[in-house]
């Protein structure tokens, strides 16, 4: 099969790209810059330069392919401009489905999130329609956007297949909020540790799943993929388990946590800085919902990564891109 991947310099994306080529299949990849492809991609990809805000772009690397993997997207994180967010994640994704339908593409796989479903807090959140309401942060809104364009494009007859994966960590040179969390209590960056829970899933399984997805996913559905639930100090214990002289830090009372992110955020936002704490992935610390992922178990033949696994090899990646202290 031929496929194109959009986000292939970004974490999801990247993985899925290295994962089609281990299987023998052709990829063609659309970015803004061919420099910032990961090194296991370079030279072995078809490069079309391009944006996914840019519908032509788009439909120019579209023609001619079997699947399209949907995996571009500006990640949950505070920045200056929250219509971002709505350019890239909502209509990016438009412009990808309009190009899919145009060109003729087997089959769309989506990556979205389980973000855009409903859950009361400490819930467990299976396979649903999305939240009716607004959901708290713009990331999360552009995502339920998104998903219902693609749900809509669905039911008029387009082959999509929707990955909802909870929060994604794992080796990559474009860190995500979790990679960056693991990266930051490496060099003891982190004073406290926010209360709350979240659902997790290491990379490379959920790469397997998209693969899964275009195989044998069946058209219309979506899959919530999660590896296990733990709470930030419980993350941090799996590192200072596993790395010597990292510490575990305090656990900071959910009021001052939210006071120290509504007061540091738009300071740091002005001098280009990233937040200490950024105030939605607080939000969504402190609903603290599990995810059942049986059904991709079931359909994709999905496996979790364990926990311990998943943080070793992150950070080994990690130490070896220079992202932090020499490991002793």
């Amino acid at each position: 099969m031929k496929a194109l991947v959009t986000g292939s310099t970004g974490l999801v994306g990247g993985w899925v790209a290295r994962k089609l080529l281990e299987r023998g299949h052709a990829v063609r990849a659309l970015v803004r810059d061919a420099t910032r492809l990961p090194g296991p991609l370079a030279g072995q990809v078809e490069v079309v330069t391009g944006d996914v805000t840019d519908a032509a772009s788009v439909f120019a690397a579209a023609k001619g392919v079997d699947w399209v993997f949907h995996a571009a997207g500006v990640p949950e994180q505070a920045v200056r401009d929250e219509g971002l967010f709505e350019r890239v994640n909502h209509h990016g994704t438009v412009h990808v489905l309009d190009a899919a339908r145009k060109a003729g593409v087997r089959r769309v796989i989506y990556t979205s999130t389980m973000d855009v479903f409903a859950a009361a807090p400490g819930a467990v959140l299976s396979e649903g329609p999305v939240d009716p309401r607004p959901r708290p942060t713009a990331y999360e809104r552009s995502k339920q956007h998104a998903e219902l364009a693609a749900r809509a494009a669905a039911a008029q007859g387009l082959d999509v297949v929707f990955l909802n994966p909870a929060a994604i960590y794992g080796p990559s040179s474009a860190p995500t909020m979790l990679t960056a969390t693991l990266q930051q209590l490496l060099r003891g960056e982190v004073p406290l540790l926010p209360p709350g829970g979240m659902s997790v899933v290491y990379v490379e399984g959920l790469a397997d799943a998209h693969l899964a997805a275009a195989e044998r996913g069946v058209a219309g559905q979506g899959y919530l993929v999660a590896d296990a639930h733990l709470s930030p100090r419980g993350l941090a214990e799996v590192v200072a388990a596993q790395v010597p002289g990292v510490r575990v830090p305090p656990e900071g009372p959910a009021w001052l946590m939210r006071l120290i992110a509504a007061l540091t955020t738009p300071v740091l936002l002005r001098l280009g800085k990233a937040p200490l704490l950024d105030p939605g992935q607080l939000v969504w610390l402190l609903n603290d919902t599990r995810v059942d992922a049986s059904l991709a178990k079931t359909h994709l033949g999905f496996v979790p990564t364990p926990l311990e696994e998943g943080v070793r090899r992150t950070v080994a990646a990690l130490d070896a891109m220079g992202r932090v202290h020499r490991l002793a």
